[in-house]
């Protein structure tokens, strides 16, 4: 959104612009420079193509080559029960011959700054801006006044089936809860999702928690390339209805833990959705289960035999974004690792 701009950035001229579809190929070239991934074409149509995500970016460029990066996903959010348009932040990257410069007048800051500038905020495309950076990045972030910092991710670990770790009062036992693998093709697939989303909406009042309707679902697990998901579908083993909808991302040879990346039902029966992903973990062979949690999420998950937990990231809200630092802090985010636009 607007016209190009023209830097100068330690003796170098820069030219800041917005990222389009044509500059795929640098996008790339940068991505896996910084970050060493294998993010191809089909990567970045999914996320920043119109007929995917519709990620935005800005760009820094010098001589032609892209040496700066910040980008975004539109994600549709219940922010304590009224719908917001919000933009997740991610894909921020800076070439490493850059990176010396990562201050308040580097590249790092100025492409941050204009993203965050033209779409975050009161009469903007976006309500707020929010991400999971580490936590060095996000201390640069919070020194040139771009982000604050408003929690933790924390990364849980489970070893063994879970099936006797089910708290008292939560209908424990295996016969009670079952678990079957819920096909994305099923024909019942997309009025599961919406059934269990509706139930969670209900308990999700007073809590910030993004859209998770069978359609976002779809795009964020099972369209993206590269990466297998399963879901498991909760139920009552003498019900065909959905309770919950867990979902675990495969992949072992490179990721030894089975990771639940996301949980779509009401908060209540996470305990027993923890037991069945673990059982599942243990039944796929792996060493165990892991999930990442904000402290909502966590207080949901204190009984379930935890057995290591550490910092996996910080939550960030962009400065510019129509809130104040308070009620950022206040509002009480639920996320978990699908959340993130990365694992």
């Amino acid at each position: 959104m607007g016209e190009a701009e023209q830097l100068l950035i330690s003796g170098a001229v820069m030219t800041l612009r917005d990222v389009t579809p044509a500059d795929s190929h640098e996008v790339l070239r940068l991505h896996q420079r910084v970050f060493g991934s294998t993010a191809d074409e089909a990567w970045f149509a999914w996320k920043y193509g119109q007929g995917g995500g519709a990620g935005v970016a800005v760009g820094a460029w010098c001589d032609g080559i892209l040496v700066a990066h910040c980008g975004g996903l539109p994600r549709t959010m219940l922010y304590q029960g009224v719908l917001q348009h919000n933009l997740q932040i991610g894909d921020v990257m800076v070439d490493p011959a850059w990176r010396g410069l990562l201050t308040r007048h580097g590249p790092f800051y100025h492409v941050s700054k204009r993203l965050y500038a033209s779409r975050l905020g009161r009469d903007r495309p976006y309500h707020l801006g929010f991400g999971f950076p580490n936590a060095r990045a996000l201390s640069l972030g919070v020194k040139s006044g771009l982000s604050w910092d408003v929690g933790q991710m924390m990364e849980l670990r489970w070893q063994g089936s879970g099936l006797s770790d089910l708290p008292a009062g939560s209908g424990a036992g295996n016969w009670l809860w079952s678990a079957r693998k819920l096909g994305i093709e099923s024909a019942g697939f997309d009025a599961a999702v919406d059934s269990v989303w509706r139930r969670m909406q209900v308990k999700m009042q007073g809590l910030v928690v993004g859209e998770r309707h069978a359609a976002y679902v779809r795009w964020r697990f099972a369209k993206r390339p590269g990466h297998d998901s399963v879901f498991l579908q909760v139920s009552r083993p003498w019900q065909s209805k959905a309770l919950g909808v867990c979902v675990l991302s495969l992949g072992l040879e490179a990721q030894p833990w089975l990771h639940w990346l996301d949980w779509i039902g009401p908060p209540e029966l996470m305990a027993v959705a923890c037991a069945l992903c673990r059982a599942e973990a243990a039944r796929a062979g792996a060493l165990g289960l892991t999930a990442w949690a904000s402290a909502p999420v966590l207080a949901y998950l204190k009984q379930t035999g935890v057995s290591a937990q550490s910092e996996a990231a910080r939550i960030s809200v962009a400065a510019a974004s129509a809130v104040s630092l308070d009620d950022a802090r206040r509002a009480g985010w639920w996320l978990m690792g699908g959340d993130t636009d990365f694992l």
